[in-house]
């Protein structure tokens, strides 16, 4: 496939039929619908169920398109990485952030960057950890925070920092940041954690297992924001990184404990079957320069 064909492919999907496909990409559809034709022949199997709702991909043309979508990005990524050998770094990079460290580190991360490189264009995208490692192993993203309770298939992986793991209650739970609560006493509480197979939701219930003890999930929750306010509404408990929660103690809305000898280690993630560009090679430098800072400010601490 040469990247004409990628593009009329891409279209085709975008716009689910071939005359609207076609009128985007300003040729005739007998045209377009040849060039789809010859990439199923090329393939040797059919890409897509055509039908009365359109042109939808099959469950090869689905594979297909996620490959074609590294594919094209490491071609973009190719062509600016070679331009930008001997001038300022220009294209685009992509990175991956937990909900845990977002509010800690993305803004004035980005912020950084974005001085020091203003012909880079960033792409954000904030996920569970294993759901970002499996992003940067397909070639979606550049780079990405993970942590190390996820295995590092297709990437290799370089440690940011350490911190503690806190038991999150309401404010009138009355925890306290001085006083850790040791892991047997969460087996008493009704927790709200994210569904399996998250590895915070796994580190809780292992833990508890070697005590012989189960979690008494009561709600179960995917994002950050909701699992915090479920637990401003007096419904139960949480566990998160003590990033994670930093500003709700501020405010006085959430109290909080460190979990006895449980802790959280932060990865800075990269694909293992290709070198990154100029571009994400100068975010990394300043991700790694960044978590030295916290470490020293004693937010994070060395692994």
């Amino acid at each position: 496939m040469d990247q004409r064909k990628i593009k009329y492919f891409f279209s085709v999907i975008e716009h689910g039929n071939l005359s609207s496909a076609a009128q985007s990409l300003r040729v005739s559809q007998p045209t377009l619908s040849r060039q789809i034709q010859a990439i199923e022949q090329e393939f040797q199997i059919p890409l897509f169920v055509r039908g009365g709702r359109g042109m939808l991909l099959t469950e090869a043309g689905k594979q297909l398109h996620e490959g074609l979508q590294s594919i094209e990005r490491q071609l973009r990524l190719l062509k600016t990485g070679v331009t930008a050998v001997s001038v300022e770094p220009a294209g685009e990079v992509a990175f991956g952030i937990p909900p845990s460290p977002c509010g800690l580190i993305a803004v004035p991360l980005i912020k950084q960057y974005s001085g020091d490189y203003p012909r880079v264009a960033i792409r954000l995208v904030e996920e569970t950890s294993g759901q970002l490692r499996d992003l940067v192993a397909n070639g979606i993203l550049d780079l990405a925070i993970t942590n190390t309770t996820e295995p590092t298939h297709g990437t290799v992986s370089q440690i940011l920092g350490r911190e503690r793991l806190v038991l999150v209650g309401p404010a009138s739970a009355g925890l306290s940041m001085r006083k850790d609560t040791p892991i047997r006493a969460l087996g008493d509480l009704p927790l709200i954690l994210t569904m399996r197979p998250n590895s915070l939701r796994l580190m809780v219930e292992d833990r508890l297992g070697v005590h012989g003890m189960t979690a008494n999930v009561r709600f179960e929750a995917n994002t950050l924001p909701l699992m915090t306010d479920l637990v401003t509404a007096g419904l139960g408990y949480t566990v998160l990184p003590m990033c994670g929660v930093r500003e709700l103690l501020k405010l006085k809305r959430v109290s909080a404990s460190p979990i006895s000898d449980l802790f959280v280690t932060w990865l800075s993630a990269r694909p293992k079957s290709r070198p990154l560009g100029v571009a994400a090679e100068r975010f990394h430098d300043i991700l790694w320069a960044f978590s030295r800072k916290l470490i020293a400010k004693g937010v994070w601490h060395d692994a």
